[in-house]
């Protein structure tokens, strides 16, 4: 039993040091995160130019930064925010073009709390 712990133990200190600990789903619930490194990625797609898609939310940062870019169907930057170290509010919605849009939320070392909510404007 104590080398089951031990080895328990070891793992999630592997894990924390290389991706971080992550306690939540992105986009659904409100997400804890200690040390957390790595590229989250999240697909929206619009029928009509004049739709709007993103996310909304808020970011509480203790360590390290988060950074949310937005990409239109071409591939082109079309909104962005970065979250570091305080509390945030954020809004990172684009749109003019059908198609897919990508969010990419990149993590550096990030310690705190991020919570999105998916956003739809328009027709």
């Amino acid at each position: 039993m104590r080398l089951l712990l031990l080895a328990l133990v070891v793992v999630l200190g592997v894990v924390y040091a290389t991706m971080g600990l992550r306690f939540g789903y992105l986009t659904l619930t409100e997400t804890q995160m200690l040390n957390a490194s790595g590229t989250n990625t999240y697909h929206f797609r619009t029928l009509d130019g004049r739709q709007r898609v993103g996310v909304t939310g808020s970011c509480q940062v203790r360590s390290g930064t988060a950074t949310l870019r937005l990409y239109d169907p071409g591939g082109t930057q079309v909104a962005g925010q970065r979250c570091q170290k305080g509390s945030w509010s954020l809004s990172v919605i684009g749109g003019g073009r059908e198609g897919d849009y990508t969010l990419k939320v990149e993590l550096d070392r990030y310690t705190g709390s991020l919570n999105l909510n998916e956003t739809r404007e328009g027709e």
